[in-house]
């Protein structure tokens, strides 16, 4: 079964909820952040933020990495930084310093590569926390 995009970021926002047990969750949220980024799904849990960057194709990935807050030394979302991709997609692609590789497979989410989340140890990366209260500050705008 071929996943959309959007099936693959509504998973993600599952999965920050119920295997992190994030208690803030957003998707592709647009916001005015130093990063420039509108992640696909972002969460918080104990004070730090798990980004998610969903990619359906290789050249998603690579386009990816080209983003501005991918540049060494540039402000970017997430403490934990995660990919979250359909089967087999980037097996054996080398992962960026910090960053994870996760696959969807059916029912499951499950750990191919790279960074592992683990909530007592020390998060991999420094996040942008000015760009993440942003995006907070504008999630709770939209909702009063």
């Amino acid at each position: 079964m071929d996943m959309t995009h959007a099936e693959l970021v509504e998973r993600a926002v599952r999965w920050l909820r119920n295997s992190f047990h994030c208690r803030a969750v957003l998707s592709e949220l647009a916001a005015l952040t130093k990063s420039g980024e509108t992640p696909d799904a972002i969460g918080w849990v104990y004070n730090r933020a798990i980004l998610v960057e969903c990619k359906r194709t290789r050249s998603d990935f690579y386009a990816d990495r080209k983003k501005m807050a991918r540049l060494p030394h540039m402000p970017a979302l997430g403490a934990w930084r995660f990919y979250l991709t359909p089967p087999d997609l980037l097996r054996n692609t080398p992962m960026p310093m910090g960053w994870g590789l996760y696959e969807v497979q059916g029912k499951r989410i499950v750990y191919i590569q790279g960074e592992k989340y683990a909530n007592a140890k020390a998060a991999p990366l420094s996040s942008d926390r000015d760009s993440e209260v942003a995006l907070l500050v504008s999630a709770l705008a939209r909702r009063v």
